[in-house]
């Protein structure tokens, strides 16, 4: 049980369908890390990490180290990389809790040796290969002569070499197939130089989703894990099971008269008597103050629309035409039941993805399904 009027649900048997899907295409040889960075997009990283890994995935990534060490310090063992940019403290953590990093440039590689050699230890590396984000990376033309030094240099052994797509959720896939030249050029250019590249990896869920040739030896799916839309144009080759909704209480069932207004603003003005109610959740919780006068929610026996401006804590529907709703009702902001996350985003003009990872760590997160009796 939970002491709030507000809760995130996350049905783990969801997640687990997702990745049994994302396994099945791909071939024997080529393995699956789960994106659980953002707090497992605000799933919550341990649950969906222990449910993916049970499900099939042999490894995990998040974006910076202490997330890492949030999953080591839940007893997972399984190999876990850093996606994002790793300096200084952030390196002594992530050797000495075995983690994987990735490398963005040969300082960046000096700062990981001299780390791991006054630690004992060896950093396992991920040369980042920038072939056409415009983000974290080493040029496609310094790729060789970057990984030639990281193979030199002491306490460090080059695990893998990634990149990553830009627009792989586009239907026109030119410019992925630049990007995947750009990389496995780079990459036969490390080995002819002799050092050897034990994993590639490039594909995130469009990647692994819409485009088979660019799976590798490792797929690095993140959003589809999720049951969520990796392409808003392309339909993916199993059906998604979404594993997040939001859902709140009625607090409180008010008579407002015609012609009252409601809320910060007093952005609405009834129509007629209304019957108003009241969940207790707002911007401060994840529901964006967007949705004022637009969005609705969910009831067993209908939708509810939005009514004036949603608050930090609260918000309020007009549940006129819904007449056995009341104190203690329960609905459902956006999930099964209610509006799906991708009716949401688009109402936003935004994605899937910050929907979910929006949801503020004040929600509690109740798990249902799959391994949900170990979920903290």
């Amino acid at each position: 049980m939970v002491d709030r009027l507000c809760w995130a649900e996350i049905d783990l048997s969801a997640i687990a369908r997702n990745v049994t899907g994302l396994k099945a295409q791909l071939s024997p040889g080529t393995s699956m890390c789960a994106v659980v960075k953002a707090d497992g997009y605000g799933h919550g990283a341990v649950p969906v990490a222990r449910a993916c890994l049970s499900a099939g995935a042999s490894s995990l990534a998040i974006a910076f180290v202490e997330e890492g060490v949030e999953l080591r310090r839940a007893g997972i063992t399984e190999p876990i990389l850093v996606l994002g940019y790793t300096g200084d403290e952030g390196v002594r953590r992530a050797i000495g809790h075995d983690l994987s990093m990735t490398v963005v440039s040969t300082d960046n590689a000096r700062l990981m040796s001299r780390e791991a050699e006054r630690l004992g230890r060896t950093a396992n590396l991920h040369l980042k290969i920038d072939t056409g984000m415009g983000r974290l990376g080493v040029a496609p033309r310094e790729a060789a002569e970057v990984a030639s030094k990281i193979a030199s240099m002491p306490g460090v052994q080059l695990e893998g070499v990634s990149s990553h797509f830009a627009d792989a959720d586009a239907v026109d896939g030119a410019f992925v197939a630049l990007q995947l030249k750009r990389f496995l050029d780079a990459v036969a250019a490390i080995e002819r130089a002799g050092v050897r590249v034990p994993v590639r990896h490039i594909a995130n869920s469009a990647g692994h989703l819409f485009h088979p040739e660019t799976r590798l030896d490792m797929t690095r799916p993140g959003i589809a894990l999720y049951g969520l839309r990796a392409s808003n144009a392309r339909v993916p080759p199993f059906e998604p099971s979404p594993a997040m909704s939001l859902r709140s209480c009625v607090t409180q069932v008010r008579i407002v008269p015609v012609g009252e207004t409601i809320g910060y603003g007093r952005t609405f003005r009834t129509a007629r008597d209304s019957r108003i109610a009241v969940l207790p959740a707002g911007y401060a919780d994840g529901v964006s103050r967007a949705l004022s006068n637009r969005g609705s929610v969910g009831f067993p026996s209908g939708r509810a629309a939005i009514v004036g401006t949603v608050c930090m804590d609260q918000f309020m529907v007009d549940v006129s035409d819904l007449p056995e709703v009341g104190p203690g009702s329960v609905a459902t902001i956006f999930g099964s039941g209610g509006p799906p996350i991708s009716e949401v985003a688009d109402l936003l003009g935004t994605i899937d993805y910050e929907i979910v990872c929006a949801i503020s760590k004040r929600v509690p997160r109740m798990y249902v399904g799959g391994e949900a009796g170990r979920a903290p």
